[in-house]
């Protein structure tokens, strides 16, 4: 970003303003919770500008959780929503793991016999970074390939 300084009010004015985006920050990173809940969001408002019919958010079945079930053209999407503050440990689509998939899995396919679904579907992962200065999405499509997994 490039700023062009006038006068003494243009600093201040610019130093208000990272000052205000700093303790945004601070404050969604106090909270976990926070911070996922605003992801989930922004992920579907992405999702929306993206042409994506969001049908619900944090669909349960019992214990278990979809973040997000859509559908674009003919296809329903299953999607998992990761967020976080840094990437510096890790980047956020790593947290999904077999566990999570399989339960994952045990909600769609609730959901695909509750809503008599037989049609097309996939499972993606929308991962969230945010930082004091800007937030990236990543869209992994078709995430989990069910073609690689072993059927008992």
């Amino acid at each position: 970003m490039h700023l062009i300084i006038r006068n003494k009010g243009d600093i201040f004015e610019i130093v208000n303003m990272e000052i205000e985006r700093l303790e945004h920050f601070w404050e969604m990173s106090g909270s976990k919770k926070r911070v996922g809940d605003w992801g989930e969001k922004q992920a579907r408002d992405w999702l929306i500008r993206q042409g994506v019919e969001v049908l619900y958010h944090n669909w349960r079945s019992g214990h278990k959780e979809i973040d997000i079930i859509a559908r674009q053209s003919d296809v329903l999407i299953f999607i998992e929503v990761k967020c976080r503050s840094t990437s510096i440990f890790a980047p956020p689509e790593t947290a999904v793991n077999a566990k999570k998939w399989k339960n994952i899995g045990i909600a769609a396919t609730d959901y695909m016999i509750k809503n008599k679904y037989f049609g097309k579907f996939r499972f993606d992962i929308l991962a969230v970074t945010i930082t004091p200065y800007c937030k990236q999405i990543m869209h992994f499509k078709d995430a989990f390939d069910r073609s690689k997994t072993t059927h008992y």
